[in-house]
């Protein structure tokens, strides 16, 4: 079978276990993801907002373009998160 989709069990099965490796993680370590995940939820925040409310002009001109761009890149900090290992809170208690 060459699908790269696993079944629910085998999902369950390796969230499970991805989650009980998390619970024996040292306290240190998961403290320090969890400050670094925090840090750039709110890098990801001051650079939506800095190049969003800096658009001038164009956000006059464009309306929705103030709101698209803020959108565009706040998930920035979910991808830092995502590709560094972070932990957040709303993942660890899902």
């Amino acid at each position: 079978d060459t699908s790269m989709v696993r079944q629910p069990a085998e999902t369950y099965m390796a969230l499970a276990e991805k989650g009980a490796a998390n619970a024996k993680k040292p306290l240190i370590k998961t403290l320090h993801q969890s400050i670094v995940s925090g840090c750039y939820v709110g890098f990801a925040g001051l650079l939506s907002l800095s190049i969003a409310g800096n658009l001038g002009v164009a956000a006059t001109a464009a309306p929705g373009l103030q709101k698209m761009v803020f959108a565009a890149l706040f998930p920035v900090n979910l991808l830092l998160i995502l590709n560094s290992g972070g932990q957040l809170f709303t993942g660890n208690t899902a």
